[in-house]
């Protein structure tokens, strides 16, 4: 074995090991010095924690080559004697530790992973039950770690021994793993430093688990640009249990010791004056504030003084007050990290929230006075209060001239505090925020951000004004909210799993000025379990779209998603079973029950069928009542099937739509109910002006048609035919107080006649869309679900439809029994009330309770409704008009719904049976089905709410009509006779005087 060539591998070694690689790699990347730096280690987890990512990954390669080249060298050079390539690594991991100060682990890993992989993985197998026990025996933490890796050096020389039986090769791994063992006893842990020692700056991304929620909101608000002061973090680890120099004491069974090192590493990071904060986890969090709680000390000048405000601050997290705030709260007792700032001098500051804390109104609240913040917060002196009210942009400018003559704050400043106010709100998705401030002299400081805790949870109307618009009474309620809770939470709970069992679903939806609202925050609760991107809250609240989901987040919800998926797949199938099983015979069921045989043709119902409501009260006894309830409640059950039908089909149809590229044009919607009812109203309407102009020269008038129409009996009979196959359509398909089409058919006749004498009313023929065979093959993707929508919409509608038409029939009895003095009571009672009153047999009177709900009815009818409502009380608001004198463009901006560009004058219907007139732009709070046969006279449409899915749009695309939706509060800041321009395409209208 030549000696010389043995020698000249050693040196090598040592010499490849004294190359400091990691530290170039850190140096190239990050330009820092390692040895500088934390324990001065020059290793792997050193360049990660102290050099980046980028770097880390540099120093990873280098050191894995640096590994493998001794072994391949020593293999190649003596391949019948293996223990010298082993042995090389010896000199290796030497020249690493005594010149490049690096501890070689990584080296000797990857070295002995290429001499043998048995031994590397069976040594790594062995570290990790080591550490699994020895965490089971110290808990989580360095000190189970750092024993397990020098149990994983220290073992392989017996895997050595077990997989070769080579005694030179032993020996080798043996002088090895003393030397690694040695190493690792001697040299400092940046890893456990990263968690005591280490500085986070706000220039970070940071993690609330680590350095609280007040710090990490600050660095979320300075690395978007906003005005944050620089800042530097003890983590919530930060001097627990190293070194016995520096000032320390105990809580929580933790010891502090800060090392005099780092506070003077503080202090030249911050020259002049500093102030200590606290940032403990659940301080400034979405749910708790712990305002007050903990101690803020500054200025301090010193670092015997820097030191001291530390430990006064972390003690104040152990206060008997803190303690029992926790409790009160729930909040678990953690560790609290510290935020060092520079001290600003502050003319003036204070806080400012960006609505009003009270009922979430649109009022930036701020409150000043000269000094510090801390004087506002403290709650020692009164601060100057001002209320900016924002939600006329047009008058804001005037706004803060009127405030600002009873401030200390110049108007310009009073304009960026609002606008700082607004940016940081639409930052945090559209979260109300409660801001601490300061005014140096030049610009606004941001010194804190927090939501405002009891603005929650907030209710948002989108979604809602689609699912159920319009003011709704407290029967259409209470059963509307149960169905539609229910069937959500059904579904979220397959997607969630078990992540659901703590989440309540009853709280999905409520009513506020008896409009419907979602729970945006236990939606976007759920958004984010579901890994969906934080842009989901800003669509509940805001009307944002949503961006990508991250992969990393979506990944958990995966087999839920798949679960998902399998039902939205199966559901034609188990609907077309549920149709024939349950629908169909409960249909025929109701039908006779309600005395109206019924024959089925085909996959729908027959024109002889007559759904007639039967608004008397045969028989004035408790127990037909009792029948009557047996039959809502059966309903009620039906409906439960259907409405989840009714939701999962219209999502399913959108994603397929989305993923397929399917336009709406290409869908035949022919049997949509709401489209089918006006091409059959269409035809009735040709008929009877061809009737008119038969027995006259000229083009009839209306009151030509009506007598022609009151003189044909076999119009009279089409009409009919017409209000028996349709007339279970309403102007609000989900709301059972609002009459169906059967029950008034002199306002269809009066329209009928209205659109015979409209000439250019002529039946628009179905466009045919000629498409490639791609498109083709992506259409038939879509077009059953469609299809299929169509009938979940018939068969829901019917069964709404016999449930008013059953709850009629109880209050034709009720009135007989005096129970309820006029039409439409019992729609002013919660079912569980018809419930009581009907199995008691008691004599009752609701007349209090009805009058009182009516007249809240009416008041938040006439009221604006908020699309967000941030806590449980709607904000005092006042209508207002939309004036051109005051608006700067006279341009509204809404959401593009049908193409086409119409000038003309406004009519608002707050109903569907609403005399549209000639040549009008029709006004809609909402679309439903009920609302097509008037749409279809518009020569435009203006929707409050609805999206380019909603039934106006459809309507609106399918016959042409320019559309915009989404102009909030259109019916009541627009006026009768009103000249504007609507653009369909940029979903734009325009005041025109």
């Amino acid at each position: 074995m030549p000696l010389g060539t043995i020698a000249l591998l050693l040196a090598a070694s040592f010499s490849l090991g004294a190359l400091p690689l990691t530290g170039w790699a850190v140096r190239v990347f990050s330009r820092r010095d390692l040895r500088a730096l934390g324990t001065g280690n020059v290793g792997v987890s050193a360049a990660f924690i102290h050099g980046g990512k980028l770097a880390g990954i540099a120093a990873v390669l280098a050191e894995i080559a640096r590994g493998i080249l001794p072994v391949l060298a020593g293999r190649f050079c003596f391949p019948d004697a293996p223990a010298i390539a082993l042995a090389l690594l010896i000199p290796l991991v030497a020249g690493r530790y005594a010149i490049a100060g690096g501890g070689g682990v990584t080296n000797a890993v990857w070295g002995l992973l290429v001499f043998s992989p048995p031994v590397a993985v069976s040594s790594g197998i062995w570290g990790l039950l080591v550490w699994g026990l020895a965490q089971r025996w110290w808990g989580e933490g360095d000190r189970a770690r750092l024993f397990a890796s020098r149990c994983g050096c220290l073992c392989t020389p017996i895997w050595v021994w077990v997989w070769r039986q080579s005694m030179p090769e032993f020996l080798a791994a043996a002088g090895l793993a003393l030397l690694l063992a040695a190493i690792n006893f001697s040299q400092g842990d940046d890893m456990a430093l990263s968690k005591s020692e280490q500085l986070f700056s706000l220039d970070d991304s940071l993690d609330a688990a680590i350095c609280g929620d007040k710090a990490a909101k600050l660095s979320q608000l300075k690395r978007a640009g906003f005005n944050v002061p620089a800042g530097w973090i003890l983590s919530q680890e930060a001097g627990i249990g190293h070194g016995a120099s520096g000032i320390g004491y105990r809580g929580n069974s933790d010891e502090l010791s800060i090392p005099h090192a780092l506070i003077q590493n503080l202090k030249s990071k911050i020259q002049n004056r500093m102030i200590v904060r606290s940032s403990a986890a659940g301080e400034d969090g979405d749910t708790s504030s712990a305002a007050g709680q903990y101690q803020t000390i500054g200025p301090v000048f010193t670092e015997a003084e820097l030191l001291d405000g530390i430990n006064r601050c972390r003690q104040s997290y152990w206060t008997s007050e803190a303690v029992a705030y926790r409790r009160q709260r729930q909040l678990p007792d953690t560790k609290m990290a510290v935020l060092i700032q520079p001290y600003i001098d502050s003319e003036f500051a204070g806080v400012m929230f960006s609505r009003n804390p009270l009922d979430g109104g649109s009022q930036v609240i701020i409150e000043a006075l000269p000094g510090g913040a801390e004087a506002v917060v403290g709650g020692q002196c009164t601060p100057v209060h001002l209320e900016i009210d924002f939600s006329q942009p047009e008058l804001l400018e005037k706004k803060l001239t009127e405030v600002q003559s009873n401030s200390i704050i110049d108007q310009s400043i009073l304009a960026e505090l609002v606008k700082q106010a607004q940016a940081i709100e639409a930052f945090f998705h559209g979260i109300p925020q409660d801001i601490e401030w300061s005014w140096d002299g030049e610009k606004v400081w941001i010194l804190q951000s927090r939501p405002i805790t009891n603005l929650q949870p907030f209710w948002t109307r989108t979604i809602a004004a689609e699912v159920i618009p319009g003011a709704i009474r407290p029967l259409t309620w209470s059963i509307n909210r149960p169905l539609t809770c229910g069937v959500w939470g059904e579904i979220f709970k397959v997607v969630l799993g078990d992540r659901a069992s703590g989440l309540n679903f009853n709280e999905t939806a409520t009513l506020l000025g008896s409009h419907a609202y979602f729970n945006a925050t236990l939606l976007g609760e759920i958004f984010r379990m579901m890994g969906l991107p934080e842009q989901g809250l800003e669509f509940l609240l805001r009307g944002q779209k949503m961006g990508k989901p991250p992969l990393g987040k979506i990944l958990p919800s995966l087999p839920g998603l798949w679960r998902l998926v399998q039902r939205e797949r199966a559901l034609n199938a188990e609907f077309k079973g549920d149709r024939s099983s349950i629908f169909l015979p409960a249909l025929q069921s109701l039908e006779k029950e309600e005395g109206r045989g019924k024959k089925e043709e085909g996959r729908g119902w027959s024109e002889e069928e007559i759904l007639m409501p039967n608004a008397q009260c045969p028989r004035l006894d408790y127990q037909y009542l009792l029948e009557l309830l047996e039959r809502a409640e059966q309903i009620q059950e039906w409906l439960k099937p259907i409405t989840y039908y009714n939701i999962l089909g219209p999502i399913g149809l959108a994603i397929r739509k989305a993923i397929f590229r399917v336009n709406d044009d290409w869908l035949a919607n022919d049997s949509a109910p709401e489209i089918a009812s006006v091409r059959a109203l269409q035809q009735l309407a040709q008929k009877l002006r061809q009737a008119g102009v038969s027995q006259s020269d000229e083009t009839g008038s209306v009151a030509d048609l009506a007598q022609t129409f009151a003189e044909t009996p076999a119009l009279q009979a089409d009409l009919e035919k017409w209000l028996d196959i349709y007339g279970y359509l309403s102007e609000v398909g989900t709301d059972i107080a609002v009459p169906t089409w059967r029950e008034q058919p002199e306002v269809y006749q009066k329209l009928l006649i209205n659109m015979a004498q409209k000439a250019e009313n002529n039946l628009v023929e179905k466009r045919e869309t000629k498409l490639t065979f791609s498109q083709k093959w992506r259409l038939d993707k879509c077009q059953e679900r469609a299809l299929v929508k169509n009938e979940i919409s018939e068969i829901y509608a019917r069964l709404l439809a016999h449930l008013r038409w059953t709850f009629l029939e109880i209050e034709a009895c009720g009135l007989a029994m005096q129970v309820f003095q006029e039409s439409g009571d019992i729609f002013y009672l919660e079912f569980g009330e018809i419930q009581q009153w009907i199995r008691s047999g008691a004599s009752v009177s609701f007349q209090d309770t009805i009058s009182q709900r009516r007249q809240q009815l009416k008041a938040d009818r006439d009221r604006p409704i908020p699309p967000v409502v941030y806590g449980n009380l709607l904000p005092n608001s006042q209508t207002r008009a939309i004036d051109s004198a005051t608006s700067e463009t006279n341009i509204i901006q809404g959401i593009p719904a049908s193409i086409g560009s119409v000038e003309g004058f406004v009519k608002i219907c707050r109903t569907a049976s609403t005399d549209l007139g000639e040549n009008a732009i029709a006004v809609v709070p909402y679309t439903d089905a009920g609302w097509a046969p008037l749409l279809l006279g518009a020569t435009a449409i203006i929707a409050e709410v609805g999206g380019q899915l909603s039934h106006g749009a459809i309507i609106a695309r399918e016959y042409k009509i320019p559309a915009v939706m989404n102009i909030a509060e259109a019916t009541t800041r627009f006026r009768d006779g009103q000249k504007v321009r609507v653009d369909g395409y940029l979903g734009t209208v325009e005041l025109l005087e």
